[in-house]
């Protein structure tokens, strides 16, 4: 019995003396531990476990009582609400001044024009280029015509990435993303 460790002893430092056996020991080593998986766990199939049946006959009953005659739908042609605006129940608007927040235009109009006052209360929200924007929190696309307070009929005519430009009979108006309305 002492020989046969005495041999094992000796090979084991002949192999991990030198390099090339010693690389060639830890090859060997890995592909017999892949092999030996491989007998372990694919060549042995699992265990099932199986349900005992009580008769010959399956008991089936239906989960849901289904409707004999099938339940028609009708859908209004356009839809209730807008799925992207923004909930004032969730999201209230703060009644904060418009100056306290830095997005009152810069200067104030000097004319009396109504329609450029009407302009500047407008504020956009969100463009998406080149066929909508988000005015006061309803999207409108080219062409659509916003109704601002009483008899000011604004028209969306172009979109850009930061910028909107509406028409009020030949007059234009930009909307901007950071500033306001601007003549």
């Amino acid at each position: 019995m002492e020989r046969v460790l005495l041999a094992c002893r000796r090979m084991s430092v002949r192999l991990t003396a030198d390099r090339k056996r010693f690389t060639l020991l830890c090859m060997l080593t890995a592909v017999a531990l892949v092999f030996w998986t491989k007998l372990i766990l694919v060549d042995r199939p699992g265990t099932v476990a199986m349900a005992e049946t009580q008769g010959d006959e399956a008991i089936v009953q239906p989960i849901i009582d289904l409707p004999k005659d099938p339940v028609r739908v009708i859908l209004p042609e356009k839809p209730e609400r807008n799925p992207f605006s923004v909930s004032a129940a969730h999201f209230p608007v703060a009644k904060e001044s418009a100056l306290a927040l830095g997005n009152a235009p810069k200067s104030t109009p000097q004319t009396s024009d109504l329609k450029a006052e009407a302009a500047s209360r407008l504020r956009l929200g969100a463009t998406l280029p080149p066929h909508a924007a988000v005015i006061n929190g309803v999207t409108y696309r080219l062409g659509q015509f916003l109704l601002e307070t009483g008899e000011h009929v604004f028209e969306l005519v172009d979109v850009h990435q930061h910028q909107a430009v509406l028409d009020a009979q030949g007059r234009r108006f930009v909307l901007r993303l950071d500033k306001g309305s601007t003549r």
